[in-house]
């Protein structure tokens, strides 16, 4: 077990900026009794942002025994909905744990902070990893949570990468840049039927030399009209002329 000779409780895990939904009441830190003796960690109280918060125990008693960790968090309900296979020491507190960094402490019944961390917003920065303490130091690094346990054997092992929270919730306001003839499978029965094709054409501005080859034979087939109302025209004439001709020998 770890053992830190300048306290008996000390803060050995934070989780404060988790990588998607909303950090309220999702934030908590791990502690750790490096002392001979049991401590009752209910008459301690959570040092943050220049107040202190009273601790209450939830489950497993008030009282931590030596060589023992427990997690205090924010909302213990959706601490146990986040993780559900936990079964150790739980207790209550009320504190909002800054993402661009801060610095947490634990203080005793006396009022004296007996152990602190500082940590910034790099350290573990949406990420879904938490902060954890090496065994017998003050040198914190990121990791995949391990609450109520040391850090595992062979050291601390990162999340995979993923996007940022940010960058999660600009892309769920984006526009879609899919195309629109995407297609969506409609469920029968069992089975998932794409729908039938239906092909759009694209508008596009008309080609130059299509427009000529359109235009050639519309101005062709204006000039045959105007020939053939001419035509006939001078057929009528000839034919009054012819007419009058007869009338008058």
């Amino acid at each position: 077990m770890p053992a830190f000779a300048h306290a008996q409780v000390v803060i050995t895990e934070i989780m404060y900026d988790l990588a998607s939904g909303s950090d309220s009441g999702r934030e908590w830190i791990e502690i750790f009794n490096a002392g001979n003796f049991p401590v009752t960690l209910t008459d301690f109280k959570v040092v943050e942002n220049g107040a202190s918060h009273k601790i209450g125990a939830v489950a497993g008693g008030d009282g931590v025994a030596a060589g023992s960790y427990a997690v205090i968090a924010d909302n213990p309900a959706k601490f146990k909905t986040d993780y559900p296979t936990y079964s150790g020491q739980l207790f209550d507190s009320a504190f909002s744990l800054s993402n661009s960094g801060e610095t947490i402490g634990i203080a005793d019944a006396q009022g004296t902070t007996i152990d602190s961390v500082s940590y910034t917003a790099a350290s573990a920065n949406g990420t879904g990893d938490s902060l954890q303490r090496a065994p017998s130091s003050n040198v914190f690094g990121a990791g995949i949570p391990t609450p109520g346990l040391p850090i595992p054997t062979g050291g601390l092992k990162k999340s995979p990468p993923k996007p940022g929270k940010a960058a999660a919730k600009k892309s769920t306001t984006a526009k879609s840049t899919a195309p629109a003839s995407a297609e969506v499978p409609l469920l029968v029965g069992d089975d998932a039927v794409p729908p039938p094709k239906v092909l759009v054409a694209a508008a596009a501005a008309p080609d130059s030399g299509v427009l000529y080859w359109w235009l050639a034979p519309l101005l062709l087939a204006l000039l045959a009209s105007v020939g053939i109302t001419w035509s006939r025209h001078l057929k009528k004439d000839e034919w009054d002329i012819v007419e009058e001709i007869e009338e008058t020998g």
